[in-house]
């Protein structure tokens, strides 16, 4: 078998998909990229400064990752603006973050609301998503609930407070399109047998309904309730979001080195620290290094090496450990025991080939025939 071509600046491999390389096996994602002039500090303080608010000057949502802690930083002890963090506390935050927030505002005197939805919304959101998708062996669409909580709960705590801004950690470090993430799932949807195709459909309704009811307790005006797989539009009436590091430098070792430093955060005990926040990222991670031979990891780790900001060989490494097959199916087995998954349907997802084949036999041996 050929080894899989790589690029030889960043991590990306020829499967990852609209990927080319030329002729010194540089991909496409390389040879395009520009790297982003920041608009700098006078313009952000223009920016927050141009618009006051009641009792606050910004809100910025907490999830207690090295981004969104470092913005609290900026936003308090840099440029001693009026804060307001808000934690979205769902069931897949980890214990560390759930520390590294306190320690957070605690030494920043940060004002911290949580909130919570409620009847476990996202525990049964989710279990029932992956109980849907178990015969695909993919894990498509499980960030889709707090894509659309994060902003609705920020968006309305601003409303509700009369805070003209919101601020983001989002970088563009974690932003990419291998193409529609649903065109991939009804792909393998279309070739479930009957019995897990009507499976599909029952779990997948269930966790429909939860997220009716996340919007339902989290509106944004504008936004249907049961047009639920589109994402949140906010209206241009209200609160503005500002996305920090379209202003600032973002430097992940700079960043951790002061977090650590200034309010006590701690870095995870992982290869990277990068979304350690959540414990449903390694679905992320195998399935994108599943059907494109690059976790998000990778991805992430790519646009570093872009911009500059990390060694490709040290980015090789932190890949290496990340993507480790047996690391990467131990952690989501964690979660499928955190969601009380069935062993069979676990066994089903982690091969979903040999249980299709298994069904077609027995269809074979009943009908007397195969497929036509």
């Amino acid at each position: 078998m050929n080894k899989r071509q790589q690029c030889n600046k960043c991590l990306i491999p020829e499967t990852y998909p609209g990927t080319t390389f030329n002729e010194q096996g540089i991909c496409n994602h390389c040879l395009e990229f520009k790297k982003p002039e920041l608009f700098g500090e006078e313009a952000f303080l223009q920016k927050v400064n141009s618009k006051n608010g009641t009792e606050y000057d910004c809100v910025l949502g907490i999830s207690g990752g090295k981004d969104s802690c470092y913005v609290a930083y900026l936003a308090k002890a840099k440029f001693n603006l009026r804060v307001l963090a808000v934690c979205y506390d769902f069931p897949f935050l980890v214990d560390l973050a759930r520390d590294n927030i306190k320690k957070v505002c605690n030494s920043l005197s940060l004002d911290l609301i949580t909130i919570k939805t409620r009847n476990n919304l996202e525990y049964n959101l989710l279990r029932n998503h992956l109980l849907s998708l178990a015969g695909t062996g993919t894990t498509w669409g499980q960030c889709m609930f707090c894509h659309y909580g994060i902003d609705a709960v920020l968006y309305n705590v601003a409303i509700e407070k009369d805070i003209p801004f919101i601020l983001s950690g989002i970088t563009n470090h974690e932003l990419w399109n291998p193409g529609s993430r649903t065109g991939f799932l009804l792909k393998r949807v279309k070739k479930l047998p009957i019995n897990d195709l009507l499976g599909f459909i029952y779990h997948q309704s269930k966790a429909y309904l939860n997220t009716v009811d996340q919007r339902r307790q989290f509106g944004i005006p504008g936004n249907s309730c049961f047009n639920t797989y589109k994402r949140a539009v906010i209206p241009e009436n209200g609160p503005e979001t500002v996305h920090v590091f379209d202003y600032l430098l973002w430097d992940q070792n700079v960043i951790e080195k002061t977090l650590k430093e200034k309010t006590g955060w701690a870095k995870p005990k992982k290869a990277t620290s990068w979304r350690y926040d959540c414990i449903l990222e390694p679905l992320l991670d195998y399935t994108y290094k599943k059907e494109f031979g690059i976790s998000t990891v990778g991805l992430y780790l790519s646009g570093l090496i872009r911009s500059g900001l990390i060694e490709r060989e040290e980015a090789l490494e932190i890949q290496r450990k990340s993507e480790d097959d047996e690391v990467l199916r131990d952690s989501v087995k964690y979660v499928f025991d955190f969601l009380k998954i069935p062993q069979k349907v676990q066994e089903k997802f982690f091969s979903p080939q040999r249980h299709r084949e298994h069904r077609d036999n027995i269809f074979f041996h009943l009908s007397g025939d195969g497929d036509k």
